[in-house]
């Protein structure tokens, strides 16, 4: 699924649970049981932990998200663009060097709410702010940084707000460790993360960090091109790592991982040690426990995001290294999983093949550096899969086995998108276009047993990276908007996910994604209604019971507190 306009919003504004024991062999490549088994009520509990009473799970045990969102961190000034500072003139962090001055520029009126933020900053040049920003006084020096406080004006649903920070140095001036915290934490001890957005984590088990790490299309190659928590605003390669792990730590949610397409293997290796060395698996392991988790920890690990898509670079870059080596990545499929015409595109079968590959290098080198630790089975490989036929995972899966052996070794997942749509000729009102959704939801069953039975033949699990409703396009906008906080949208969101159960169990289903921005004009929203939620910042209160069945006629303003799909989504706990 192409989410264009989603991700690109996401990526310039910012947008392990452990069974101690658990590890069986830490060989490289060994299978890890089979996917996510119920292990009775004391799973995920360290030995002290398996004395306390039994907790009513508040977690699903198979609905996980993508964490995209507006709002999701307490220093928004990790979601501004870098300063116009010439490259050779800034430090390691981004910031001017001493006597380099530069400024930071950045429509986000739409996303910041109006409010008294706090701004601080550390050294001795100056920091001014303007545009949809104004300073409310002087500046205080406390602890050797200087702190005040800005009044921000939002505009929701309006671009061209801009925010500025203008850094003026002189001599051997200089000015770093910028800081603006959203209204109501202070300076001192202010946590990275909103709790309105750890909030709305609770019902779910998994996280997908696919649009924190700005996958599609990525560039990065190199471990010392990583963004990083120090270093200031937005980064073309994503979020901070560092908060990744962070949030891995603070929920004990399993965490998903995108590994760029371009990642060397020094890069995928420090990677992996990255993540080892910082989570905290006592932490974890508590948060769970509070939780009631009864699924085994997973660490998913995914090359890159939608290799099989054309509309992604991954598959050009794949397809370009296959044909390197075309003896090694031939273009025939010798499977009999459909469609037809999918196991015919020479083309797809090659990255197809290639993948495969690369998945038992990344999972190899994953459960290697965790086996370090005796935790190599915490390391979960997904293959990528394609939603309209298992042909594409059957000729990886094909691969894998004429070259290394049973994929099972290999491969944990096979992660398919099934997104559901509705004819473009029922979308003109709600009641045409809530049948076509439930009509495509069922047409999904011939793919769907396909993959069934490809996961049984070769004894790897189903799951779904993303899914969800996916009305896009420039067509009855007002309508497919209106649509996303409509009772029926509830309705079918539980049928869809009923029939996902039915066909796969309790396998692992990450919907895409957790929250949109609220006032986003439908010329933007034509490239999907993404998010189970508006906004962060929304009230999940507000998905109660009873939502309208809206006419059509409402203005969206009035329905957009509704969040049928959240509701239905947090309602599969303790499944």
């Amino acid at each position: 699924m192409i989410r264009t306009m989603s991700i690109s919003l996401g990526m310039l504004f910012g947008a392990a649970w452990l069974i101690t024991g658990c590890g069986g062999d830490d060989s490289v490549g060994a299978p890890d049981g089979g996917g996510d088994v119920a292990v009775g009520p004391e799973a995920g509990l360290s030995e002290a932990g398996r004395d306390a009473a039994p907790v009513i799970p508040t977690v699903s045990s198979w609905v996980g998200t993508n964490v995209a969102g507006d709002m999701t961190r307490v220093d928004v000034s990790h979601q501004l663009a870098p300063f116009d500072t010439p490259s050779q003139q800034k430090d390691a962090n981004g910031y001017p060097v001493a006597g380099a001055s530069g400024k930071s520029a950045t429509d986000v009126g739409f996303l910041l709410p109006s409010g008294t933020y706090k701004i601080a900053y550390k050294g001795d040049g100056k920091l001014d702010v303007s545009g949809i920003g104004k300073l409310t006084g002087g500046w205080n020096t406390v602890n050797g940084e200087q702190q005040n406080q800005v009044q921000i004006t939002g505009t929701p649903g309006a671009f061209g707000g801009f925010l500025d920070l203008t850094l003026t140095n002189s001599g051997n001036q200089s000015v770093h460790d910028v800081r603006i915290l959203f209204p109501g934490f202070d300076y001192a001890n202010a946590p990275t993360f909103l709790p309105q957005f750890t909030d709305l984590l609770k019902p779910f088990r998994a996280l997908r960090f696919m649009d924190w790490e700005a996958t599609n299309g990525s560039t990065m190659a190199n471990w010392a091109d990583r963004p990083t928590s120090t270093r200031f605003g937005a980064s073309p390669f994503g979020e901070p790592l560092e908060h990744e792990i962070d949030l891995i730590n603070e929920t004990g949610k399993d965490a998903w991982l995108n590994i760029p397409e371009h990642a060397t293997e020094d890069f995928i290796h420090r990677f992996a040690q990255f993540v080892r060395d910082r989570l905290d698996f006592a932490r974890i392991d508590a948060a769970r426990a509070k939780q009631g988790f009864t699924t085994p920890f997973r660490l998913i690990i995914e090359d890159s995001n939608e290799v099989w898509n054309g509309g992604f670079s991954a598959n050009k870059t794949y397809l370009d290294a296959a044909n390197a080596q075309p003896n090694k990545y031939t273009g025939t499929y010798g499977g009999t999983y459909g469609p037809s015409w999918m196991g015919q595109i020479s083309d797809l079968m090659k990255v197809g093949k290639f993948h495969g590959d690369r998945i038992v290098t990344v999972g190899n080198i994953w459960k290697q550096e965790f086996g370090t630790l005796g935790k190599s089975s915490i390391v979960a490989p997904v293959l990528s899969g394609w939603a309209l036929g298992a042909a594409f995972s059957d000729v990886s899966l094909r691969f894998i086995k004429d070259n290394y052996g049973d994929p099972k070794t290999y491969v944990t997942y096979v992660a398919i998108a099934p997104y559901f749509d509705a004819d473009p000729t029922t979308t003109a009102a709600l009641g045409t276009l809530f049948t076509s959704l439930n009509n495509d939801i069922v047409s999904m069953d011939a793919a769907f047993q396909d993959f069934k039975k490809l996961g049984a033949e070769y004894g790897v699990q189903i799951v779904a990276y993303e899914g969800g409703q996916s009305l896009t396009g420039t067509a009855d906008q007002p309508i497919k908007h209106l649509a996303q906080h409509d009772q029926r949208m509830y309705e079918t969101y539980r049928a869809y996910l009923d029939f996902w159960k039915k066909h796969f169990g309790e396998a692992l289903f990450m919907h895409y994604s957790l929250a949109g921005t609220p006032g986003i004009p439908e010329f933007i929203s034509q490239y999907g209604y993404w998010g189970s939620i508006i906004s962060v910042l929304e009230d999940p209160n507000q998905c109660g019971p009873n939502l309208p069945t809206l006419l059509g006629s409402e203005s969206v303003d009035s329905v957009v507190h509704h969040c049928p799909k959240y509701r239905a989504l947090g309602e599969y706990v303790p499944q």
